[in-house]
């Protein structure tokens, strides 16, 4: 499988996926969708449109900042 191309979206009806980042391991949910791959520069070069939450009920997908794309 190649790694998933990661654009983050400024309004939330725009993203696939809902990321909320935790800083323990134990507590990452679906983070395998979007662990390891790249951040790119345009929505159009993208598999997963991210919006980042601040709370744990909203998030799709829970991840560690070390294991965001890049």
């Amino acid at each position: 499988m190649s790694k998933a191309k990661v654009f983050i979206v400024n309004q939330e009806y725009k993203a696939n996926y809902k990321v909320l980042f935790t800083d323990q391991s134990h507590k990452e949910k679906n983070a395998q969708i979007i662990a390891g791959g790249e951040l790119v520069n345009q929505e159009y070069q993208a598999d997963a449109k991210v919006f980042i939450v601040d709370q744990e009920y909203k998030a799709d997908i829970i991840i560690m900042r070390k294991n965001f794309p890049k």
